[in-house]
């Protein structure tokens, strides 16, 4: 198993705060972090961490900040051909603020990295990642490698991002650059919108695998042609920085390892949750068996990746965690809450539905292109821990 990742790695400095930033105030910090990061250098963190063959391509200063990060790298088998110096700049730098209170956080970045001058890449890899962040680089890797996964990090959706999005595969949007893609804005009280949005978006690039995740209500996904929503385990939130690279590494784990799309799914938002639990992104990236083990006491035990039959669908006779089928365009009326959920079953066995807690979804509408109409009449039921029938345990089989 073998990855390239693409894109930023930088020094990340953490900073936690109680109160709100405010214009010509002093605020005193004492709670101070710092570690390697970057989207593209997460994500290889990830999979380095999880025992993957990776490699990480990504331009660097000539400081004491490059040859931390380099070490970090080395420290866990990363692959570091690819990194390259420029004398040009610094290496990147970003400051995380998080409100302790509020879990939100400010990013700032300092000094942006120059681009990779090298794309003669000597390696033949499983799956491509880039962060999107060098334009030409993604377009040389993607191009050599057309025959193997590429997926691009859609974080921001500009002219270059526009471009990038032809080449990939897979597309991992977040929600702000999802909403620029298509012009409209989410309303988590009308589900019709989900859909309208990853529809408008899965229409441009049909020929890539599309996700969009949501922060703290989850990721929307399509599979069979029905759109889904697959909320996060509920844990406590101490910082969101490095979620989405966890959920994007840990999908491209389960893809080389020929799990089924939902349980590579899975296994991304439980990693992607395990990291919002801990301070700063690099630190806070799970292990490989503290999401194995979770998946496995939650799903029956049935831990498929070292088999050659990997393949089989998982979800068969199990349950899909807190899972919403939200449309084809279908989509139930009730809005999607971050209040904690449990699963019910719906007409297609392989597969959960997941509503408000103590709610029901009575109701189920036709939006255009409908290939027909869901009907989610149950209610909730089917705990999944058994010291809190109504909360998912993360933190249960560490």
């Amino acid at each position: 198993m073998r990855v390239l990742c693409i894109g930023k790695s930088v020094i990340e400095t953490t900073c936690v705060i109680n109160e709100r930033i405010e214009e010509g105030k002093t605020i005193r910090i004492d709670n101070k972090t710092e570690s390697g990061g970057g989207s593209a250098g997460n994500v290889a963190y990830l999979l380095g961490k999880w025992g993957v063959e990776t490699y990480i391509a990504s331009m660097l200063g000539p400081d004491d900040g490059a040859e931390k990060i380099k070490k970090e790298y080395e420290t866990i088998g990363i692959k570091t051909d690819y990194l390259e110096t420029s004398y040009d700049k610094k290496t990147g730098q970003s400051i995380v603020i998080v409100n302790e209170t509020t879990k939100n956080k400010t990013v700032l970045d300092l000094e942006s990295n120059s681009y990779l001058k090298k794309y003669s890449f000597g390696i033949e890899p499983d799956i491509v990642i880039s962060d999107g962040n060098d334009f030409n680089a993604t377009v040389a890797a993607f191009d050599k490698y057309e025959k193997v996964p590429t997926y691009l990090i859609v974080s921001k959706f500009d002219r270059e991002t526009i471009e990038l999005c032809k080449y990939a595969s897979a597309l991992f949007f977040n929600q702000s650059a999802a909403e620029s893609a298509t012009n409209m804005k989410f309303d988590f009280n009308n589900t019709a919108t989900l859909v309208s949005i990853y529809n408008s978006i899965k229409q441009k690039y049909s020929k890539s695998e599309v996700f969009i995740t949501v922060g703290e209500r989850g990721v929307i996904y399509s599979i069979g042609g029905q759109v889904k929503i697959l909320p996060p385990v509920r844990v406590g939130i101490v910082d969101t920085n490095g979620a989405k690279e966890a959920l994007v590494g840990g999908y491209a784990y389960g893809v080389l390892k020929k799990f089924d799309q939902e349980k590579c799914l899975i296994y991304g938002t439980i990693a992607a949750s395990m990291t919002t639990t801990k301070l700063t992104s690099r630190n806070a990236l799970p292990a490989l068996s503290e999401v194995s083990n979770y998946y496995d006491a939650k799903f029956g035990g049935q831990n498929n990746s070292n088999t050659s039959n990997s393949t089989e669908n998982t979800s068969q006779n199990k349950e899909i965690p807190n899972q919403m089928r939200v449309g084809n365009a279908n989509a139930v009326t009730e809005p999607v809450s971050n209040t904690p959920v449990n699963n019910a079953p719906i007409n297609n066995p392989n597969i959960s539905a997941s509503v408000s807690q103590n709610t029901e979804a009575t109701n189920a509408i036709n939006t255009p292109n409908n290939g027909g109409v869901i009907n989610n009449n149950q209610a909730v039921n089917n705990p999944v821990d058994n010291q809190n029938p109504n909360v998912v345990n993360p933190n249960a089989n560490k």
